[in-house]
């Protein structure tokens, strides 16, 4: 942690107002009876180690997803057998296992995939999403905070015109794949298929893609990590596999233009998805969009100033597979051209997305002050073999 961070300071009444909605949330059998307002406080999707290291720092520290261990396999053989050209060898799977990312693999010739990035920058990422899982119009920006219904206070100030902008904007860059059926065959390319499979099984289905631009000259992202997508509302899951221990899910990473240390590339630390770690809340920022916590700065409580940070520099049509467990993010750009990527979340058809309540009531985004998140059009795709469960709502 750097000298320059100060640690929000422990509040007594968080600890108390956290233990009484964790009770209830508990109780279940009760929920149907309780006035909305309390209900719509309560942390559902959280489990005792979550709830302690709150209560006992005081709102200082808290899981920024939800908290769980990883398991590996009782073997590195692949899950599937693929065409020669994607097999994976047992060390390929187990360096996976043991870093939470492998590659990079080759996909497409620089011809191919300078047109897919100047076809995505003049036709898609300057265009409106037709198909958005957060569809334009449908959401609400918060007005006015309400600590009283944020479990851990940490809504950021009411948003100004600047930040809708920039919020509707990146927006537009989520899910893509829902209006444009290039992005959907992108992703079922057998090169990213047939290795995925071997990771996660036979059965997969695409439930999130989103474009990347690290302008010239700019910061990028800061280290982060995510399992199952609870720190979208801070109380409830928006992935659900079976079993959130074991690997039910992949990000593949496909690089549009060159990604290297002096333009942007992904970095992870390697092994640091053994666990997931919970977030340091620290007093206000003064307001960048890169935080995890609206106008918050925070860190991981992980030792990142001694911990090995490792690029992942990747040629223009070439990705890599990583498990968002791993903590990673991106340099800055410290070129004058942009850096383009894009990725997609592959998971297993056992795993539910979102649950009955966002998808028929709405969403909500804390850390964008979003609320009332239409998800009607949001579908996710089968890429590769069946479903066999019926979870999700498929295209």
């Amino acid at each position: 942690m750097t000298t320059s961070f100060q640690v929000k300071s422990f509040n007594p009444v968080f600890s108390v107002k956290l233990a009484f909605l964790y009770l209830l949330s508990r109780l279940k059998v009760i929920h149907h009876f309780l006035p909305k307002e309390v209900r719509e406080m309560l942390p559902t999707g959280w489990n005792n180690r979550m709830f302690w290291v709150a209560f006992k720092s005081g709102g200082r520290k808290y899981f920024y997803d939800y908290y769980s261990k990883f398991k590996h396999p009782e073997s590195y053989k692949p899950k599937v057998a693929v065409q020669s050209q994607f097999q994976m060898a047992e060390e390929e799977i187990k360096f996976f296992y043991d870093n939470g990312y492998v590659g990079p693999f080759d996909l497409m010739s620089a011809e191919e995939i300078k047109d897919l990035k100047n076809y995505l920058v003049n036709s898609v990422i300057n265009s409106d999403s037709k198909s958005f899982s957060f569809n334009a119009g449908d959401y609400e920006f918060e007005t006015e905070n309400n600590p009283a219904t944020d479990i851990l206070s940490v809504a950021s100030d009411k948003p100004t015109d600047e930040a809708k902008k920039f919020f509707i904007n990146d927006m537009n860059l989520f899910n893509r794949h829902l209006d444009q059926p290039r992005l959907i065959d992108l992703f079922k390319n057998p090169a990213i298929t047939e290795r995925c499979a071997q990771l996660l099984g036979p059965d997969l289905i695409l439930w999130r893609t989103r474009v990347f631009e690290i302008p010239p000259h700019s910061e990028g992202t800061k280290i982060h990590q995510a399992n199952t997508w609870l720190f979208e509302n801070q109380k409830q899951s928006v992935v659900n596999p079976p079993n959130s221990d074991k690997l039910f899910q992949v990000t593949c990473w496909i690089a549009l233009t060159d990604a290297t240390v002096d333009n942007g590339c992904m970095v992870v630390i390697p092994g640091s998805h053994e666990e997931m770690y919970p977030t340091i809340l620290g007093e206000k920022s003064g307001g960048s969009h890169n935080t995890v916590s609206g106008n918050y700065e925070t860190n991981f409580d992980y030792p990142l100033d001694t911990a090995e940070i490792r690029p992942i520099e990747v040629k223009a049509g070439q990705f890599f597979i990583f498990c968002e467990r791993v903590l990673h993010g991106s340099l800055d750009n410290k070129t004058d051209a942009s850096r383009f990527a894009i990725n997609g979340r592959i998971t297993r058809t056992d795993t539910r997305l979102y649950n009955d309540e966002m998808l028929k009531e709405s969403h909500r985004v804390k850390i964008y002050n979003i609320k009332k998140i239409s998800l009607e059009n949001w579908k996710a795709v089968l890429i590769r073999g069946k479903d066999s469960f019926g979870y999700n709502r498929l295209m």
